[in-house]
């Protein structure tokens, strides 16, 4: 802030002092009188409240209050019995240890007898804790420790398994390993399991191991093989396990057919599994490769077709009627028709596999039209400025086939080749002018329909003849001229005095001049009709106004408008 002068400066800064003062005693006033206040509701609350808090203390005293007398009493009782028993053990010391275990059971009497309420309670109370705490202890203890069942299978000891299932599907594994082709092999099993719940260390059996155990208790010949199974039923077994690997990996690689990128997997869960297998089970490596290479009948549903008839459909895929109907259950009548649905037997390799490759292909990016509009030509015009040209596009997809037959594809990338490029057309935007018949009824009518007043006749006027006459009115600028007849126009455009102006042939002689246009509708050498609008109303060449100048021209002489047009 600027003052003007010292002695302004000094009256500013002591009336800032004063304010400051008055500010203070205002504070220190208020704040007295709100302690006054705060003092005056206290006083007040508590003589208010005061029976109240009487009658909760009684409540306090005859209830919660006489316990915790007690409880005092008997902790000042008990710190004192500590103290003398303290004294009586130190002058038991002195006569040995026989008078120490003396006075303890005597201390310890003295003291049930003389606290049996205290020792009670705290009983009552450390009693039901010490017993959930250890019932949690055992449940800790024995929940952490491994359990299992130890199997035994006609009173032969076979070992620890984890649970019932495991038995089961070792069972199953055998009953699909004993699968005979000699009706003479009698081998059996007794399936007479006992299990005994035991405490283990978590080393359980397999159903594997467990099933060739079993096998071990038949009365037959058995020995090591590979079996293989086939969405878990066993399809046969053969003596090396690398044999059936190989036979497995010629399948997978005579499907790739030499295609490079290609991977190939069985499309059913396929499982070799080493173990105990009969002997009349286990077939020779040729026979395994044969059985897997061939195919089974498998039904699949077949939509009727136009012109199909049950015994069409039979010889379509090698089958008899009987067959058919028999895959049908027996329900094919006599006629079938379109649309409907029935089951007919295919074959189908015995190991279906599934096929994954890489699949690269270009696709057409058609092109884009643009067009230009250009305003200087009629709309009848169209050029091509620029041809267009398609783009492409490189597509790489990942696709599945099983057995042959695509079951799904998946774009894995697209990358554009070759960006199109894009046609360009010119068209016109102006209307093209209307083009009549050419053709001369024989009469005229008036040129401007929408004005009728004559400025001008056809008589002499400032020292000259003026040969036509004048059509003009209120808001006559811009109003349509239009062809007095049908006929060929002969001039369009400018013609000096007459300004811009049109003139038509109607033959037979006859010929009309529209002048001092302001803009011509029609060109030379168009055909217009009778009332076609030519030309409007304007003030062009030796003109003082806007209106329209009609000339009538019989065999080349000017003649008076008005014997051939009425007003």
């Amino acid at each position: 802030m600027l003052f003007e002068s010292a002695s302004d400066k000094k009256r500013y800064k002591t009336a800032m002092a004063a304010a400051h003062v008055r500010l203070c005693r205002f504070l220190y006033v208020a704040g007295i009188q709100n302690m006054r206040l705060l003092k005056r509701v206290k006083r007040r609350f508590c003589r208010f409240a005061k029976p109240f808090s009487d009658y909760l203390k009684r409540i306090y005293i005859s209830s919660v209050g006489v316990s915790v007398k007690k409880y005092r009493d008997e902790k000042a009782s008990i710190s004192y019995g500590i103290s003398v028993a303290k004294k009586r053990f130190a002058e038991a010391k002195k006569y040995g240890v026989p008078h120490v275990v003396k006075e303890f059971f005597s201390v310890a009497n003295k003291s049930y007898k003389l606290h049996k309420g205290f020792f009670t309670a705290v009983f009552n109370i450390t009693l039901p804790i010490l017993s959930v705490l250890l019932l949690a202890f055992t449940v800790n203890y024995w929940s952490g420790r491994d359990f299992g069942l130890v199997l035994e299978n006609s009173g032969e000891h076979i070992g620890v398994i984890a649970d019932e299932n495991t038995y089961e599907k070792a069972t199953r594994l055998v009953s699909q390993r004993m699968v005979h082709d000699s009706a003479q092999d009698d081998a059996k099993i007794a399936f007479a399991p006992g299990f005994k719940l035991a405490v283990t260390d978590g080393d359980y059996l397999t159903s594997g191991y467990v099933c060739d155990r079993l096998i071990k208790q038949s009365d037959g010949i058995i020995e090591e093989a590979s079996g293989l199974y086939v969405d878990g039923q066993m399809v046969g077994a053969v003596k090396s396990s690398a044999d059936m690997r190989y036979l497995l990996q010629s399948l997978l690689n005579a499907a790739k057919n030499g295609g490079k990128g290609i991977t190939a997997e069985f499309a059913q869960d396929v499982e070799v599994v080493s173990g105990l297998f009969p002997t009349t089970s286990i077939i020779s490596t040729d026979s395994m490769g044969k059985m897997l290479s061939g195919t089974s009948k498998d039904a699949v549903t077949y939509t009727v077709k136009d012109g199909d008839t049950v015994t069409s459909i039979a010889q379509e895929h090698s089958m008899t009627v009987s067959q058919l109907n028999a895959v049908n259950g027996n329900s094919l009548g006599d006629s079938i028709h379109p649309g409907d649905l029935i089951k007919i037997e295919v074959a189908v390799p015995k190991m279906s596999i599934k096929l994954y490759k890489t699949e690269t292909y270009n696709v057409s990016l058609p092109y884009s039209t643009i067009t230009k509009n250009d305003d200087s030509r009629y709309t009848d015009y169209s050029q091509v400025i620029t041809e267009g040209v398609n783009g492409t596009k490189k597509c790489t997809d990942k696709v599945c086939t099983v057995n042959g037959v695509e079951t799904s594809r998946e774009n894995v990338s697209t990358v554009v080749t070759q960006q199109p490029v894009d046609k360009v057309v010119l068209t016109g935007t102006k209307k093209k002018p209307q083009t009549g018949s050419g053709i001369s009824s024989g009469s005229l009518m008036w040129p401007v329909p929408s004005l009728h007043t004559i400025t001008t006749y056809f008589t002499w006027r400032w020292g000259s003849f003026h040969y036509g006459i004048d059509i003009s009115g209120p808001s006559a600028y811009g109003k349509t001229i239009v062809a007095a007849d049908g006929g060929t126009v002969s001039a369009a455009g400018w013609g000096g005095g007459y300004g811009n102006r049109v003139i038509i042939n109607h033959g037979n002689g006859l010929v009309t001049v529209y002048g001092h246009a302001s803009k011509v509708l029609v060109s030379a050498g168009q055909k217009v009709s009778k009332g076609q609008p030519i030309a409007r109303v304007g003030s062009t060449g030796n003109s003082t106004g806007p209106h329209c100048h009609f000339e009538v021209r019989k065999n080349g002489t000017k003649v008076d408008p008005l014997k051939y047009v009425s007003n």
